[in-house]
């Protein structure tokens, strides 16, 4: 990579060798080759060396491994890296290895390991006719590097920790792994090995970027979304996809093909997204900008296509419509990962509202979103306009195009639960856009109600289909946690206000309608179980919500005359209750981890909720 200088990364126009770099040619500084020879490192010692033949051990259940991966690519593309170059890293691997790593000895096992890190440590080169399956080879078979390993073994515990518990692959793993939660977790482990072992190469390239990306991905799901390693692995790739330059755009010359172009760009549109759900799931500043980016989106071609040649690739490329969107009304991963792409930048100016210390022009500032939000919404295709709903009940309505899954039950899973994320996700967006003007301006609570209604119904459509939902169970918890926790927050106080004030508004919000749909939520959270990621957040999520249900259907208590001493309020001891956003503010903003913000000054053998 031509930005490369040594292991430095990328350098930016104010950097200490721009001057050189601009005026090169009156200088005669000829630009650095790339090195063909392995960084200056120290040698890999016997305790690594047998490391990482213990994680290469357990590539001896790739026949199984392929079984749970082949699940997701039934259903969909993969999650950055393309199928067709993920196909090729597993049949390499197998063909070249399988009998060893099946039947080999220890010594075998720790000589292959000594292979795979000095091909590790040894650059990668990619050249402007470098095809996606050459680009492939070479880091697979003979060539075999940590970050492929960690790929596969990562890829393979994302699919585990989303299918259902009672899912009949699980069945083939019963003895070894005991149940999916340790199989998943044993499958994030030993990527954190190979992660580790990029570390110690100091990797810089495409495949790590990708691998970091969906370890990242499975880290969250396995330990939750608030947990510090979710935070930091974000900020590693955040780290990584600046040092690569990905951040400075991507387009096809002399040393980038077009498929390699394309895919940095869904590498990093994946990344600033993944950036801004957790900037606001935590209330954190995000790490990316778009006022220091590039912003371009990938075409909306599926993995398949995008790993085209020749005249299939031109004759792909001419059906695309003159914004890069399909015509074809297929819903490929990528088309839902530009419309989530689009949205984050709008989101990241919400997040300045919310979380900036700036109060200049915040009303003109909010105006200017929200138009911004209804340009967006109306440059979408026609076909990218269907709602969940629809795609749930009416699957056969959507024309030609069921997305790229084998079966037309698969593409309705795949393009409900997609449709259900990025629906959700933009009308969040616009939640919060009045809530930062709540918090930042007084703005009317009540405008909140409406929108905060129609994400809970969204999220328990989820929930109410969690069979048809079978493979993204991680995306159901998603649902709840990011989605629904605030807005159920919103509805709960809400509800609280008018039953202490005794001022009901039904049109605004119907109150017998609003507690079944919170009962409904809190079950929903119980169904999460200890083994998920999100559990602790679902958990007293619920211990939350439950008791403000409990304070507003408990029989009603005369209000005392203005002269005489307010009766004692338990609701003050575990909620702010004192003003409109207090309990939602509360809710968002809760030490989690804690677990001690619900305990009241003495503690209650009795209450086991």
């Amino acid at each position: 990579m031509s930005f490369r200088e040594g292991m430095v990364g990328f350098l930016g126009p104010t950097s200490y060798s721009a001057v050189f770099t601009e005026h090169s040619g009156s200088l005669g500084i000829e630009d650095q080759e790339a090195v063909d020879d392995a960084p200056n490192l120290p040698p890999v010692t016997a305790d690594k060396i047998q490391q990482g033949a213990e994680v290469l051990a357990l590539l001896r259940d790739m026949p199984l491994y392929e079984r749970f991966t082949q699940r997701w690519f039934d259903l969909c593309d993969g999650i950055v890296v393309l199928q067709p170059v993920y196909r090729i890293w597993i049949d390499e691997l197998w063909s070249e290895f399988g009998q060893l790593l099946t039947d080999g000895s220890p010594d075998q096992l720790r000589s292959l390991s000594e292979l795979v890190w000095r091909n590790t440590r040894r650059p990668m080169k990619v050249h402007g006719q470098m095809s996606a399956r050459e680009w492939a080879k070479s880091a697979s078979g003979r060539s075999l590097r940590w970050e492929v390993v960690g790929v596969i073994l990562s890829m393979v515990g994302l699919v585990a920790v989303n299918l259902s518990h009672w899912d009949t692959l699980f069945e083939t793993i019963r003895d070894r792994y005991v149940d999916r939660a340790t199989f998943a977790d044993r499958m994030r482990k030993v990527s954190e090995f190979c992660l580790c072992f990029c570390y110690e190469s100091e990797v810089l390239n495409d495949i790590y970027v990708c691998f970091m990306y969906e370890d990242l991905v499975l880290v969250e799901c396995i330990k939750g979304d608030a947990h510090y390693a979710a935070w930091q692995r974000t900020g590693e790739v955040c780290d990584a996809i600046v040092a690569m330059g990905l951040h400075q755009g991507n387009t096809v010359n002399a040393d980038t093909p077009f498929w390699l172009a394309e895919l940095r760009k869904k590498i990093f549109i994946s990344a600033y997204g993944r950036d801004k759900v957790i900037a606001t799931f935590l209330g954190r500043p995000p790490r990316l900008s778009y006022r220091y980016c590039k912003m371009e989106a990938p075409l909306d071609l599926s993995d398949a296509q995008l790993c085209l040649e020749g005249a299939e690739l031109d004759a792909v490329l001419k059906k695309l419509d003159v914004n890069g969107w399909n015509t074809s009304g297929n819903l490929t991963r990528t088309t839902w990962q530009r419309v989530w792409f689009e949205h984050c930048r709008v989101r990241e100016d919400i997040l300045e509202i919310a979380l900036g210390s700036d109060d200049q022009d915040v009303s003109y500032r909010a105006e200017q979103i929200r138009l911004r939000l209804q340009r967006l919404h109306a440059s979408y295709p026609q076909f990218m306009r269907v709602t969940p709903e629809e795609v749930i009940n009416k699957g056969d309505m959507l024309g030609p195009g069921f997305g790229f899954a084998r079966t037309e039950q698969a593409a309705r899973q795949v393009n409900a639960v997609f449709t259900l994320c990025i629906h959700t996700g933009i009308a969040h967006t616009e939640f919060l856009l009045q809530r930062a003007m709540i918090n930042r301006r007084n703005a009317d609570y009540k405008e909140l109600i409406p929108i905060s209604r129609q994400i809970l119904s969204h999220v328990l459509l989820a929930q109410s289909r969690r069979d048809f939902f079978r493979d993204f169970q991680g995306d159901l918890i998603y649902l709840l946690t990011t989605h629904g926790l605030p807005t159920a927050g919103v509805l709960a106080i809400e509800l609280l206000k008018q039953e202490q004030s005794r001022q009901y508004t039904p049109d605004i919000l119907p109150r017998s309608e609003t507690i079944q749909d919170l009962s409904v939520f809190i079950s929903a959270l119980a169904s999460v179980g200890p083994g998920e990621g999100n559990y602790s957040i679902c958990n007293q999520g619920r211990r939350a919500l439950k008791r403000v249900l409990d304070q507003i259907l408990s029989p009603h208590i005369p209000p005392v005359a203005s002269s005489e001493q307010p009766a004692f309020d338990e609701m003050s001891l575990f909620f702010p209750t004192g003003n409109d956003a207090d309990f939602l503010q509360w809710l968002e903003n809760v030490e989690w981890d804690k677990g001690n913000y619900m305990a009241p000054p003495v503690a209650s053998q009795g209450d086991a909720t």
